[in-house]
């Protein structure tokens, strides 16, 4: 049979099944090409506008470019696509979930589109076309306009003093080439010097930088306390300079939560700057859990570099007038196992401390705040304030001190809180005749 005779029989429905077949095939490969062919003139056509959508009015796509044009009005609200009339003529429908963003026209740039393309190329349409931008508060057009002229005539004054140009040595100037010439720049509004730029520009910088960072360890923290493992590691691990300031915020709001401030004291030593290791030298001084403590001067021990600068920190916080930060500071060195702390907790082992009391009325009470100073009253009679000295035997600087020599000398000792046999065994094994001890003692 030929190929004529075959399409005859198939049209009767006598042909050939797999010619039929191979017909369909035909016909579904060339209108999926056509398709693909559109939908990429399409993008090509959003892509090439996409940079005018704001001025010229239209659509913008999700995945990039956008189409210029007038956005029909939907009769359903329901509706799932959206129309529009593009600049280049047509109609256009777009599927409401590809679409980013619609940008419709206000009447007046409506009415611009309408009648400026038809007005001559010359100054004077341009300067007619500008004024009335100007009175339509479309300024954006105005200068389009005026920037025509100049285009045209050079020397035109009025369209120069519309985009504010200004002569300078007889050249026209605008007023980024002037702040230029000046070594200023704009930025916010405002005139300033292209260092002060640099530095607004960079402090924008950080505050974004802060402000994902802020999200960032928020997300960590929470996903650490769900139980999720991944960003339990993370949040230890964190390294990036920029995490410190949200990290400090966050454990000092968490009062309630003594494991999640022990995961962000690591987060701090794992970021390991001098300001996080400042911080963790203050949470190991005045955390109230100890497990906080441990952690912030085990962050500062595995930073071997920093190591004698936190021995001296906690060594002058023994001199403190608080028995607290006394005996926090001699856990801290107890930890880093130092001795050339030995001298200083010597010296710290019974402290003389000052507090006020009342006397003089058995009816009037008095409370007192961590330091000794009279904080409020209790109601009763006359009373008078006294300044009275205490002496502190620091139990956590006697564990220390006893913890450190046992680590460093072939003999350990244990005066307790004598402190002359502790001045005396200090003498005999280091040779010492100018350690004195503290004259508060």
């Amino acid at each position: 049979m030929s190929d004529l005779g075959s399409f005859r029989a198939i049209a009767n429905g006598q042909g050939n099944s797999r010619l039929l077949y191979t017909c369909n095939r035909v016909y579904i490969a060339a209108m999926t090409l056509a398709a693909l062919l559109i939908f990429t003139l399409f993008v090509r056509h959003a892509n090439a506008q996409s940079p005018d959508v704001a001025q010229s009015g239209g659509l913008t796509i999700k995945n990039g470019g956008g189409v210029r044009g007038v956005v029909v009005p939907p009769e359903n609200s329901n509706s799932e696509t959206i129309e529009i009339q593009p600049v280049l003529g047509g109609k256009i429908s777009v599927e409401k979930a590809e679409v980013k963003q619609t940008i419709s026209l206000k009447p007046e740039q409506i009415h611009y589109r309408s009648f400026a393309p038809l007005q001559p190329d010359d100054v004077e349409s341009n300067l007619k076309i500008a004024k009335w931008a100007n009175k339509k508060q479309l300024s954006a057009l105005a200068d389009l306009h005026y920037q025509r002229v100049v285009e045209l005539e050079p020397e035109n004054a009025e369209a120069r003093k519309a985009l504010r140009h200004v002569k300078v040595n007889g050249v026209w100037v605008s007023s980024k080439e002037r702040m230029e010439r000046s070594g200023l720049e704009r930025v916010n509004g405002r005139n300033v010097s292209k260092q002060e730029a640099e530095l607004i520009r960079q402090a924008e910088e950080n505050k974004a930088i802060a402000k994902f960072w802020k999200k960032e360890i928020k997300a960590l923290y929470h996903g650490a306390r769900s139980g999720d493992q991944k960003r339990r590691e993370a949040l230890r691990s964190v390294r990036n300079p920029a995490a410190l300031s949200p990290v400090i915020q966050a454990y000092r709001e968490l009062n309630g939560d003594p494991e999640g401030r022990v995961l962000l004291i690591q987060a701090m030593s794992s970021i390991g700057t001098p300001s996080a290791l400042t911080e963790l030298g203050k949470i190991a001084l005045t955390d109230s859990d100890v497990d906080a403590r441990a952690a912030a001067v085990d962050g500062i021990y595995r930073r071997k570099t920093a190591s004698a600068d936190a021995v001296e920190y906690f060594k002058r916080s023994l001199r403190s007038d608080d028995p607290v930060i006394i005996n926090n500071a001699a856990y801290a060195l107890e930890r880093l196992q130092s001795d050339a702390a030995i001298p200083n907790l010597i010296n710290a082992l019974v402290t003389a401390h000052k507090r006020q009391v009342v006397v003089g009325s058995e009816q009037t009470g008095a409370t007192f705040d961590g330091s000794g100073r009279v904080s409020g009253f209790s109601p009763g009679g006359s009373g008078r304030l006294k300044t009275v000295t205490e002496m502190s035997r620091n139990e956590a600087v006697h564990r220390a001190l006893v913890a450190i020599v046992a680590s460093h000398y072939a003999n350990p000792v244990d005066y307790g809180f004598n402190v002359d046999e502790w001045i005396r065994w200090r003498r005999q094994v280091e040779q010492l005749s100018d350690f004195y001890p503290r004259r508060d003692r």
